[in-house]
């Protein structure tokens, strides 16, 4: 998955998630800073970091929503979306983004039967870690309290690195398969604790059991 927060003075901010299909976890496996310049150079920058990282394009590519279509081109009516798009880059608008509470949520440890290890649902490589200025600075820098004034808020170095986490935390199409697995871990482990229950009261392998209730 790829995720770009665009400006108009900035230029793209972009991070790299992958998924280990072990566990259902994330990891920000990259990410890069394309300066501000003409569109067709930064697009150009952008395919390069994909070509660097894997033989293939992403499988979902994500970009803020207010970002992406805000106007970039006043004579043509264009905006981030469209001109990419005309450039090979395609991208979906982000849902609704995430807020911190549930960012916090993504990185704090939670146990990993499969890892046999706490680990968060969502981790940062050690070649993402050592970027310089990159996600993990931008994350520990970041700040917010209710006195806060939003010019303040807004122009916090690093804000743009929360923000591209904060769009893909919350992408319904990520989240919808996570949740559906979770679900359906959560019903196999309930099938096999009745089954060991049932056994237990002498039934043994004669008494299979299918579709048991949850008993919510």
């Amino acid at each position: 998955v790829e995720v770009v927060d665009p400006s108009m003075t900035r230029g793209l901010y972009i991070i790299y998630f992958q998924m280990d299909p072990r566990t259902d976890r994330w990891f920000m496996t990259w990410a890069a800073h394309v300066p501000d310049g003409p569109i067709s150079v930064m697009v150009e920058q952008v395919k390069r970091e994909r070509r660097f990282i894997r033989d293939r394009d992403p499988e979902l590519c994500i970009m803020d929503a207010k970002g992406g279509r805000a106007r970039i081109d006043k004579e043509r009516d264009e905006d981030w979306l469209q001109r990419f798009r005309q450039l090979g880059l395609d991208y979906v608008p982000n849902d609704e983004p995430t807020t911190l509470e549930e960012v916090d949520e993504w990185l704090k440890l939670t146990w990993d039967p499969v890892l046999e290890k706490p680990i968060p649902k969502l981790s940062i490589t050690e070649g993402v870690a050592a970027i310089h200025r990159g996600p993990l600075w931008g994350l520990q820098r970041f700040q917010w309290h209710p006195l806060m004034g939003q010019k303040e808020f807004l122009q916090q170095p690093g804000k743009d690195w929360v923000d591209c986490v904060k769009y893909f935390c919350n992408q319904r199409s990520i989240n919808r398969a996570r949740l559906r697995k979770g679900r359906e871990g959560q019903r196999g482990r309930t099938v096999e604790r009745h089954s060991r229950l049932a056994r237990s009261y002498g039934f043994g392998e004669r008494a299979r059991l299918f579709n048991l209730p949850t008993y919510r």
